[in-house]
C-alpha cells in the first residue's frame, strides 16, 4: 500500500501482526535529542494511519497517523547515521 508519510510518500508493506519500529523523528531531526521512535505490533491499519500495541506499554493501543511520522520499517531496525541497523537488543 503507498502511504503519504510527512516527508515523503512510501510504500506501507506491512500487515496486522507484524513487529515494526515506528520512525516519528529521526531522518529530518536536526539535534539528536529530537529523535523520536518506538517499536510495537501493529493490530490496525486504516488509508491514514496504524494502530500498535507499542513494547513501552504493552496494555494500550496507540495510534499513529502516517502524516505525523517520517516512515515504518522492519522491527528489528533502528535509524541509524542516516540509515538503518540491526538491533542489539532483540
Amino acid at each position: 500500500m503507498k502511504v503519504r508519510y510527512s516527508h515523503e510518500e512510501g510504500q506501507f508493506p506491512f500487515v496486522l501482526g507484524d513487529y515494526v519500529t515506528i520512525i516519528v523523528r529521526y531522518l529530518y531531526a536536526e539535534d539528536t535529542e529530537e529523535e523520536l521512535y518506538y517499536h510495537g505490533t501493529i493490530t490496525q491499519i486504516h488509508a491514514e494511519g496504524l494502530h500498535a500495541v507499542l513494547d513501552d506499554d504493552k496494555s494500550k493501543e496507540q495510534y499513529f497517523a502516517f502524516a505525523d511520522i517520517e516512515k515504518v520499517i522492519q522491527g528489528h531496525l533502528i535509524p541509524f547515521l542516516g540509515g538503518y541497523t540491526r538491533r542489539q537488543d532483540i
